[in-house]
């Protein structure tokens, strides 16, 4: 009896102990992670926390930015995932000379372009033999690292999120009314111009997943959402008008799914059960809330512990997004009017050619 007594005592000092343990051990790879970062000279050309070079991108807040595989991806192949701003320039001058870096500033008649010793160089087109960016980056690939280094850069990296302070800011958009541009809503390019399975595959929803799409309109989504979940899981469906309903309901039917439910909504209640979701997906409908405090709040009550709210809109400062102005908002509308209500911002999708798609939990 002493011996299993004695063994059940340790059996629960090892669980109360495991999470602190995993907790210090974390911290840990964290701390060679950062000690890493240092050593390879990453703060020559990134700035994290108001400190470092200004060559390449902030990384003060990528964390919220990439999951742990495009972080890797960006160590190992930096040029796997380049934005256009850090892909590399080649200029070439009628006397010969030869430049590489970065562009500062490029308008129609002149480009400015940093190198990565800092040196800033300015051109008039007109006198440059040629021009060119090329799809890769100025940054070395750390493939050649021990994969326990690569871990620990990754976990590192992944602890900076350190997005800028809100302001308060009162609201004072337009609120748009609901949109009925089917035609628009099923354009048989829209998936691919906005990069649809990337995002939905980005959210990594898990089978059996109750997932609530809220604005469903035609349904664009919705069947999306529900083969996703797969059949262990469910889909809600809402809309405030049935006859997007009603269309949705046919998009699911054609798809030959059977795992979705059609909830008709008030402008201030999604009519969602307490507690009930793991995601909630606000597709190009949250600039439509009449009244968006208590939209969210009631958002905010279905979601599960750990429950995910997943908010798609146009992007304001990005004139080729495909919608009126009234039917885009800004980064800094979405965050000011979101997380006062109670949320958090933990993760931005950021390779979306021209809209805004931001990961919120409920702050607690």
């Amino acid at each position: 009896m002493k011996v299993r007594l004695f063994f059940i005592a340790s059996l629960a000092i090892c669980l109360f102990a495991a999470p602190g343990r995993a907790q210090n051990e974390a911290s840990n790879v964290s701390a060679a992670g950062k000690l890493l970062f240092e050593k390879h000279s990453c703060l020559s050309c990134h700035v994290v926390d108001g400190k470092g070079g200004a060559f390449g991108p902030e990384l003060s807040w990528i964390g919220v930015l990439r999951d742990p595989a495009s972080l890797r991806r960006s160590l190992t192949d930096p040029n796997a995932e380049i934005h256009r701003a850090f892909q590399t320039v080649v200029v070439e001058t009628r006397d010969a000379q030869h430049f590489e870096g970065l562009a500062l500033h490029e308008d129609d008649d002149s480009l400015a372009v940093i190198d990565a010793n800092g040196g800033r160089h300015s051109f008039l087109k007109a006198e440059l033999k040629t021009f060119r960016r090329e799809q890769r980056s100025v940054m070395p690939s750390y493939a050649t690292l021990p994969p326990s280094e690569l871990d620990q850069l990754v976990r590192y990296l992944q602890t900076l999120r350190a997005l800028w302070p809100l302001e308060h800011v009162e609201r004072t958009r337009d609120i748009a009314a609901p949109s009925e541009n089917v035609e628009f809503f099923d354009r048989p390019e829209r998936a691919a111009e906005e990069h649809t399975d990337q995002l939905l595959t980005a959210l990594e929803i898990p089978k059996g997943a109750r997932v609530a799409d809220i604005g469903a309109g035609s349904g664009f989504f919705t069947w999306r959402l529900a083969e996703r979940v797969g059949s262990a899981g469910r889909v809600t469906a809402v809309d405030i008008q049935q006859q997007m309903l009603d269309l949705a309901s046919q998009q699911v039917k054609r798809h030959r799914l059977s795992n979705v439910d059609y909830v008709l909504a008030s402008e201030i209640d999604p009519h969602l059960a307490d507690a009930s979701y793991d995601l909630v997906f606000i597709g190009y409908a949250y600039h439509e809330f009449s009244t968006p405090e208590e939209m969210m709040r009631a958002i905010r009550r279905a979601l599960k512990p750990g429950g995910r709210v997943f908010v798609l809109e146009y992007a304001q400062e990005n004139p080729k997004a495909p919608a009126a102005p009234g039917h885009k908002m800004a980064f800094l509308e979405l965050r000011s009017e979101i997380e006062p209500v109670g949320f958090r911002l933990i993760r931005i999708f950021d390779f979306l050619p021209f809209q805004h798609g931001l990961v919120f939990v409920a702050d607690k």
